[in-house]
């Protein structure tokens, strides 16, 4: 009856923790969370790359990620910033990628 209540419960948890991760890409609010104004600073090192915000589904909620300076993964690489898309009055967050 353990065995059975254990892998029960070990596939309700795996479950839930895929079915999180496959929802991540549109997961749509009726309200965007605002953020917090931010200075730029100045480059920290050659060759910086700004990343404005971002957000992270986390907990039920958008989690704001403060903008910051990165290395491109490879030379010649831009960022191209996310984004808020609304569609029939719910926004969802686009997240931001490096192009070539």
């Amino acid at each position: 009856m353990r065995t059975n209540f254990f892998y029960t419960l070990s596939a309700i948890a795996i479950a839930v923790a895929f079915s999180s991760c496959a929802s991540q890409s549109h997961i749509y609010v009726a309200e965007r969370p605002a953020p917090p104004v931010v200075m730029r600073s100045a480059p920290p090192f050659r060759g910086a790359v700004w990343i404005p915000e971002e957000y992270v589904w986390r907990g039920g909620r958008y989690v704001y990620v403060a903008p910051h300076y990165v290395r491109a993964p490879h030379r010649g690489h831009t960022w191209v910033a996310g984004y808020w898309n609304t569609h029939r009055g719910r926004s969802v967050w686009v997240k931001g990628h490096w192009r070539r």
